[in-house]
């Protein structure tokens, strides 16, 4: 596969095809994959490097005539099962001096109506989160909800996670099998980039406000690094990125996330070395690994179902958000030839018209232009900042024919020129 993301002139009103995990194309002549790799172009300059998406690593297939039944089409739509994470946040908030009516108000969301099998939408959460950094009081409230969600994963679906083999398969299940997401981190999809010696995770949000969005990257943060410590039952050796310059509070991130951090870089990111990830899980001491007990992965991913430590039975969605499936769709448009697939053949394969397909995507914060510039910008800093191409590679890469051009793009979306941007 070749890392051709999206052409910049289908930047205006066209997007190109994507996959979602768990179905089958609608389009299927125009694409037969959602992941991207790097190695044609990189080949000359020695470099292996691909980005997968979930559909791959899973050998899933991607969208058929069902259109929009395997996508989140609203914010509103309630998929996410939230008992746990409700819990957590109205624990760590509480005790940051919030008040429960003020935390609450507003979301939608009733306490005495919660129950295990209780589902949140998108924006029922957002909302709660919204109210929870407005109102606890603290630098680390981020990095505590993080952890708060993690230690809850022995009663709640992600207990099944102890089957994992080994570090690679958790971390796969952890940020980018949707099943697990609805009930983990159901604001947040990783994107994989992976080089023959590391795997790098950008964070991508769903329904995530601007002034929220370092909030929303500590929690995504705390959550991975907690969970993988909780299950694995040892700290993994791990490394972050952000964007956002060395912060006043570098205590809190040192103390949850560890020493290996960066800032003022390219991408906010999670990056782990390809020798952690052939590592056997441990067994937690607090598993409860009896026969009785027992769910097997496998069971969970087949089946979509599984009970908590309380034994209640839940539903787990393998659904996709309607703004990462739009991101996959402008990702898997490398894998094509066709030209001029835009938005109207979006919605064509959503079942949709572009208007509705306009709506829903603004019911999220966000827009098809949005999501295409953030395909593209990522795409550059991953050229130009990780791997330090040069400029003839890199526009190739992106689909544009001339130099000048390619530096007024990557200027218009990243800030910075491509020289700056190898610096």
């Amino acid at each position: 596969m070749d890392l051709m993301l999206p052409r910049l002139t289908a930047l205006r009103d066209s997007e190109d095809e994507a996959a979602i995990a768990g179905a089958e194309y609608r389009h299927s002549t125009r694409l037969s994959g959602v992941g991207v790799s790097l190695k044609d172009d990189a080949k000359a300059l020695g470099m292996d490097v691909s980005v997968k998406s979930d559909a791959d690593m899973l050998n899933m297939g991607v969208i058929d005539s069902a259109g929009s039944a395997h996508v989140v089409m609203s914010s509103q739509d309630k998929v996410i099962v939230g008992y746990w994470l409700v819990r957590a946040a109205l624990n760590v908030a509480l005790s940051r001096g919030a008040n429960k009516n003020k935390l609450l108000r507003g979301t939608g969301i009733f306490e005495d109506a919660l129950q295990h099998q209780s589902l949140l939408s998108t924006k029922q959460y957002s909302s709660l989160l919204v109210n929870v950094q407005n109102q606890a009081k603290g630098g680390d409230v981020s990095f505590l909800l993080g952890g708060a969600f993690a230690s809850q994963w022995l009663s709640s679906p992600l207990r099944v996670l102890k089957s994992c083999e080994n570090i690679e398969q958790l971390l796969l299940q952890l940020t980018q099998r949707h099943t697990y997401r609805w009930c983990s981190l159901p604001l947040c999809q990783f994107q994989r980039f992976e080089n023959a010696d590391q795997i790098m995770l950008v964070p991508q949000f769903t329904g995530v406000s601007s002034k929220q969005l370092q909030f929303s990257i500590e929690v995504a943060f705390a959550s991975v690094v907690a969970l993988m410590k909780s299950i694995a039952n040892k700290r993994i050796r791990l490394s972050f990125s952000f964007t956002d310059s060395r912060p006043r509070n570098i205590a809190d991130y040192e103390t949850h996330l560890g020493l290996k951090l960066s800032f003022n870089r390219a991408f906010n990111g999670i990056c782990i070395e390809k020798d952690v990830l052939r590592q056997p899980l441990e067994l937690t001491a607090q598993s409860d690994c009896s026969a009785e007990s027992h769910v097997s992965l496998e069971g969970v991913v087949s089946n979509s179902a599984t009970q908590t430590k309380e034994g209640a039975s839940i539903e787990l969605q393998n659904l996709l958000s309607l703004p990462d499936f739009v991101r996959r769709y402008v990702y898997a448009s490398s894998n094509t030839q066709a030209a001029n697939i835009g938005l109207p053949e979006l919605a064509e394969t959503l079942n949709v018209s572009v208007a509705t397909l306009k709506r829903k995507l603004k019911e999220y914060g966000t827009s098809y232009r949005a999501l295409c510039e953030e395909v593209q910008r990522n795409h550059a800093l991953l050229l130009l900042s990780v791997h330090k191409v040069s400029n003839e590679t890199a526009a190739n890469a992106m689909g544009i024919n001339d130099l000048p051009n390619f530096r007024r793009t990557v200027k218009r979306l990243t800030g910075k020129t491509p020289s700056e941007l190898r610096i």
